[in-house]
């Protein structure tokens, strides 16, 4: 499967949006997608935030499949 190259910026939008919850009010959360060698490209998040979120590594699994940085 061939993936779709992305910049940097618009998968962080992808995968906030992933994060979301629409029920939320506080819908903030602070990451960065940054290139990594073992696996294209890896999203950092904030310490506040990681406890939050529970399905980071299943949504970075699912778009790896999709998505790789553009250089």
């Amino acid at each position: 499967m061939t993936k779709k190259h992305i910049s940097a910026a618009d998968l962080s939008w992808r995968i906030v949006e992933e994060f979301s919850d629409p029920r939320s009010r506080n819908s903030r959360i602070s990451i960065a997608v940054v290139p990594d060698d073992g696996y294209g490209w890896r999203v950092i998040v904030g310490n506040r935030v990681r406890r939050l979120l529970t399905s980071s590594d299943e949504i970075q699994r699912r778009l790896r499949m999709v998505y790789a940085l553009r250089a």
